[in-house]
């Protein structure tokens, strides 16, 4: 993830803008528009280089969240960037209980070590959010088998 203050303009288009100039590839080179539409349909959320460059110029309207997800998962950064303020209050307090959790800190550590490229990263938390849904339909199907059981 880029190591430079975030843009100062709050809308999405500035925000999209500034992760196009600041996140590079492996090789060191910006992200072409292209690319990164190509990149997002092969992971399943359809969008247009067209289209793309437009959100970024400011010319389309800000997208539906799917859309919002699929690009900040893509550049390595959570929803909520595109979103600013939101969380300024209580971010740092939450950062600071969750890092309070040794597995949570465990896992960030090894993250900021690890030199993951933005798919990495995207990678990591896909990976996270497949666990978490295995898990939550584990649980769906323990809830649901207790009351066939009592019977």
């Amino acid at each position: 993830m880029p190591q430079v203050t975030e843009p100062h303009d709050d809308s999405f288009a500035a925000r999209l803008d500034w992760l196009f100039r600041t996140v590079t590839d492996p090789q060191g080179r910006p992200y072409s528009v292209r690319h990164v539409a190509q990149e997002l349909t092969r992971r399943g959320c359809r969008i247009s280089h067209t289209h793309l460059s437009n959100l970024r110029q400011g010319r389309a309207p800000d997208p539906r969240q799917s859309v919002v997800d699929a690009i900040a998962a893509f550049f390595g950064q959570p929803s909520r960037f595109f979103a600013p303020g939101q969380d300024d209050v209580d971010g740092g307090r939450d950062l600071a209980h969750a890092l309070a959790n040794p597995h949570i800190k465990q896992v960030a550590m090894r993250l900021a070590d690890a030199r993951l490229s933005p798919e990495g990263h995207a990678a990591v938390v896909a990976m996270i959010e497949q666990v978490e849904r295995l898990e939550a339909a584990a649980r769906a199907r323990r809830s649901g088998e207790r009351p066939a059981e009592a019977r």
